[in-house]
């Protein structure tokens, strides 16, 4: 049997049973080298992904939980504002104008929809926002904090304007969105500030009506008790003017109508005597007796169109200023947080972190090494 000598044995050393942990301090990291570093420290790079899964689970949590509810509005057809229209038509036949329109009306509930003020006195009396309140501390800067980061973003409105150069729809519409910490929330919210808002604008039309009514009516009013006043003094006048003739007839001995006698005499254009004495006395209770204005058809009318004005009677209503192409609903996802973005994304940091630990405390081992 051959022997091995220590020469050959130099020559012919076996191969090491495994590579070692870090190059020679004299070479340079090659591609290799990074691979067999991190695939022999693999645990501790795995230790790091699991860590930042871990952490992306707990920010998941942490983080508030956004749920958002939408709503399509058009304007109401004509069977929705049965007594808006009532109302409108009784005001038609007194020649009262009005510019209210469905479109008009849908126009009038996003302006008060896209209100600060309006959002947030509907937002403060909300179980939602009270149950957010009583998390915080009870002062005023926290509630208007509060206020401010629940109102900002959260409610939202985009019209069909906006999409005009899309050429989206070809008819008016508004979306409407909502958002909060849970889908029934959000869709609670949602729908409870629709109705809110549609209380308004109800109430709003209310008054705008009732103040038209009464601008009217004060305007036929002091046209009536002008045109009242013109009469009274006509109608004095007018009386003046007969006890006058009848004074001079009676003076003049005219006891009857001078045509009665088949004579013809120059009247008075002032004081017309050709009557009579009797026909001018007989006359004369008749103007006494009458009311001013009686016989003025005119004044007549403008007295019944004050009375119509007057029993004229309007109520707020209770017609939805709009038509539902989609009603709120309960969202079925959220909006944030991606929890799987998140947690893919905190794990690839973790393995970005593992491996730039495993090199970098390999290269500070060499150069302890060296």
């Amino acid at each position: 049997m051959a022997s091995i000598t220590p020469d050959s044995a130099a020559h012919h050393s076996p191969l090491p049973s495994a590579l070692p942990l870090f190059p020679e301090p004299n070479e340079s990291l090659d591609l290799l080298d990074i691979f067999t570093i991190i695939l022999r420290r693999k645990f501790t790079v795995l230790a790091f992904i699991i860590a930042a899964v871990l952490i992306a689970v707990a920010v998941c949590f942490i983080i508030p939980q956004r749920w958002t509810s939408t709503a399509m509005l058009v304007p109401a057809e004509p069977s929705q504002l049965k007594t808006i229209n009532t109302i409108l038509t009784e005001l038609s036949v007194l020649d009262i104008k009005t510019d209210i329109t469905a479109d008009s009306l849908l126009s009038d509930f996003m302006r008060d929809f896209d209100s600060r003020s309006l959002r947030e006195k509907y937002l403060v009396n909300t179980n939602y926002f009270k149950k957010l309140a009583s998390e915080t501390t009870d002062d005023a800067e926290s509630r208007n904090r509060l206020i401010n980061g629940i109102l900002h973003g959260n409610i939202e409105s985009h019209s069909s304007v906006q999409d005009k150069e899309a050429n989206k729809k070809e008819y008016r519409y508004y979306d409407l969105k909502y958002t909060a910490e849970t889908a029934v929330d959000a869709r609670d919210l949602l729908e409870g500030y629709i109705n809110y808002i549609s209380g308004e604008v109800n109430e709003e039309l209310y008054r705008r009506l009732e103040y038209k009514i009464d601008e009217v009516r004060m305007k036929e009013k002091s046209r009536y008790d002008l045109e009242m006043m013109q009469e009274e003094i006509k109608h004095r006048s007018k009386i003046d003017r007969l006890q006058y003739a009848l004074d001079i007839a009676r003076s003049a001995g005219l006891k009857k109508p001078s045509w009665s006698n088949g004579g013809v005499i120059l009247d008075d254009p002032d004081f017309s005597v050709t009557l009579g004495a009797d026909g001018l006395a007989r006359k004369l209770d008749i103007e006494k007796s009458l009311a001013v204005g009686a016989l003025n058809d005119k004044l007549q009318n403008r007295r019944l169109y004050l009375e119509k004005l007057d029993a004229l009677k309007i109520s707020p209503t209770e017609d939805v200023p709009f038509k539902y192409m989609r009603a709120p609903y309960e969202p079925l996802t959220r909006d944030a947080p991606k929890r799987t973005l998140i947690v893919l994304l905190f794990s690839l940091g973790g393995l970005i972190a593992g491996c730039g630990y495993v090199l970098v405390s390999s290269v500070v081992a060499r150069r302890a090494v060296k």
